[in-house]
């Protein structure tokens, strides 16, 4: 009885694991995965100060300021990915992304935490939605040597306005990996 409630126990989380992170408005889509090259339409950031802000400190980027440089950061990652269209035609799909960056704050405000962040990518083509995909409340995570300099910063208080770019950068290098990965 043990050995198939192990069992049991043992499918049933393994079947959650491998759900898809991709929807396809359109079956078979006509995305390619390493292939299709699209636009960058609009990038949204939304910015939440998280517990420990100081009300009216310009210490850190505004939210325009971060929107830019996840534009920036993802158009880039897109260009050496070879997935960015060189111009906008009538039939290049068009990426909308909308980036939910929870700013956390170290013990009295004056250095930074990992972000809390999610994001969701629509693709369009020609006005119709083709694909969707999205990740929810996630974090940074740098390779491990790396990862464990991070998490020392963090402890000493230093991690601050200087190191967000790097988190921008890595979460916006995610984001178009996934999207690299759309398609069949």
């Amino acid at each position: 009885m043990q050995r198939f409630l192990l069992v049991l126990i043992s499918v049933l989380f393994f079947s959650g694991c491998a759900g898809h992170k991709y929807y396809y408005y359109m079956e078979p889509t006509p995305l390619k995965k390493e292939v299709t090259k699209y636009s960058l339409g609009e990038v949204k950031v939304n910015l939440i100060l998280g517990h420990g802000a100081i009300p009216g400190d310009n210490k850190f980027a505004s939210e325009s300021v971060l929107n830019q440089e996840f534009y920036d950061f993802i158009k880039k990652n897109m260009e050496e990915k070879g997935i960015l269209a060189s111009e906008k035609g009538e039939n290049t799909p068009e990426v909308n992304i909308v980036v939910n960056y929870i700013r956390k704050f170290n013990y009295g405000g004056k250095a930074l935490n990992k972000p809390d962040v999610s994001h969701d990518v629509t693709v369009f083509q020609n006005g119709n939605k083709l694909a969707r995909f999205g990740k929810d409340h996630y974090t940074t995570a740098y390779g491990f040597l790396e990862d464990t300099a991070v998490t020392l910063e963090i402890a000493a208080f230093t991690w601050d306005e200087e190191d967000e770019p790097r988190d921008v950068a890595l979460i916006s290098s995610l984001i178009v990996k996934d999207l690299a990965g759309l398609g069949q």
